[in-house]
């Protein structure tokens, strides 16, 4: 028996039993819908989050006033910056979308952040890529977007000791090696950053195994860290004249050609291949294995402490103001420039580079909070007016240690083809 009411069926249980009513509706479609309103709910609310950051990334590269959002966009924007112009190209598109929906409040938010992320990120990364490009160097942007890997995730070939530290411990090289050398090949001796205090020879791993791929033998060298307890402006340095001394003396083993041989740094590690560089064109490199030190044809230095002294007296303050530079110098050095003079002259890398110092390649991070990019720039006028052939590199809108954030970023492919391109012409 059929009951008047739409969707109500009746039924009789029995001649005499009760008659049991049964809905043919259903709740199931409900279910559905809810999920597909929580997965809109949740890309709406994902889409202003990365648009939000998005935004706040590329107007702080560009603006340097804002304290610490502007120091960590400049840090991390020669890495991040293509991709958050893709990001904020897709919160366009959906709040274009959300619009044509009718969705004013949150399709008008999206569609904003979508614009000026767009906008402001692409600068970014136009304003970077035309300073590498007149420097000499190439990006592929495809990759700087999409190809971004681990800066540490290769290996060395292998691992030589070449001498002890000051307790006792072994000092290792590690060796990247050329896959098809025919006979030696050009040499590239790396010294690691960290304000002598830190860091790690394989902390690049990935951009030396690049170098390596591209016909170049690496040797990156480690050398012992400083600590409040023990100073090294004498040993450490004195180690890395070792090692170079160590790849001469083990030249047809490892297959150097120590006629192209470059010295390379970052950091710290600038100031200590550039003093020994000097100081070995000078004849005076002291050595803690003994032996005369090569002079290379040429230096290459990322963002550098040459100034050890400006390290301290010139510490960035304030918000956002890079932390430790004074740790870094009191560390190495013992102690203030007013205790030691003498050991902070020493330190100093315009005491040791006058003619005939080899030619140099400085790469100055424009945003740098850790070291200063005046005192940079300074001591490479000094130096200039000394003799030294220094061409100078102006990274604009990146902040310190920008080229180590990820292996193929902006940063990274930036400095690497800019120095290969220098080095193409030094060690011919």
């Amino acid at each position: 028996m059929r009951s008047a009411a739409a969707g109500i069926s009746t039924r009789q249980v029995g001649k005499r039993g009760p008659k049991v009513t049964v809905s043919k509706r259903s709740s199931q479609p409900a279910v559905p819908q809810r999920a597909a309103n929580t997965v809109r709910a949740t890309g709406v609310l994902l889409a202003l989050v990365f648009g939000a950051i998005a935004v706040v990334n590329g107007l702080a590269s560009l603006i340097p006033g804002l304290g610490p959002v502007s120091s960590a966009a400049a840090r991390f924007a020669p890495t991040i910056a293509p991709m958050a112009t893709v990001v904020g190209a897709i919160v366009l598109g959906f709040g274009i979308v959300w619009l044509r929906r009718g969705r004013r409040w949150t399709g008008a938010a999206m569609t904003g952040f979508g614009v000026v992320s767009t906008i402001a990120n692409l600068a970014v990364v136009i304003v970077l890529l035309v300073a590498i490009t007149s420097a000499g160097g190439s990006v592929n942007l495809f990759t700087a977007t999409f190809g971004l890997s681990a800066i540490d995730s290769a290996s060395p070939d292998r691992k030589e000791v070449y001498d002890k530290s000051s307790s006792g411990d072994d000092l290792s090289v590690s060796i990247y090696e050329p896959e098809r050398a025919k006979g030696s090949a050009p040499t590239i001796m790396y010294v690691h950053g960290g304000g002598w205090i830190a860091g790690d020879p394989n902390a690049a791993s990935s951009e030396l195994r690049e170098l390596a791929d591209h016909g170049y033998l690496v040797v990156s060298v480690e050398y012992e860290l400083a600590t409040l307890d023990n100073a090294t402006w004498q040993s450490a340095p004195s180690q890395v004249a070792c090692a170079a001394s160590w790849i001469q003396t083990h030249a047809d083993t490892i297959g150097a050609d120590t006629d192209r041989l470059a010295f390379w740094g970052e950091s710290s590690g600038s100031n200590m291949v550039a003093n020994t560089a000097g100081a070995a064109a000078q004849g005076d490199a002291e050595s803690s294995c003994g032996g005369k030190v090569p002079v290379p044809a040429a230096v290459i230095a990322d963002y550098p402490a040459f100034d050890v002294t400006g390290l301290y007296e010139n510490a960035p303050t304030g918000p956002g103001a890079g932390s430790g530079t004074r740790l870094f110098a009191t560390s190495y050095t013992g102690g203030t420039p007013k205790e030691y003079p003498d050991r902070y002259s020493v330190a100093d890398s315009v005491t040791h580079l006058k003619a005939p110092a080899p030619p140099m390649l400085m790469m100055t991070a424009m945003r740098d909070d850790v070291i200063t990019p005046t005192d940079q720039l300074s001591w490479a006028e000094s130096a200039r007016s000394r003799g030294v052939d220094v061409k100078t590199v102006k990274v604009p809108l990146a902040n310190h240690a920008y080229t180590q954030k990820a292996k193929n970023s902006i940063g990274s492919q930036g400095h690497l083809s800019i120095a290969e391109a220098y080095l193409s012409e030094q060690l011919r």
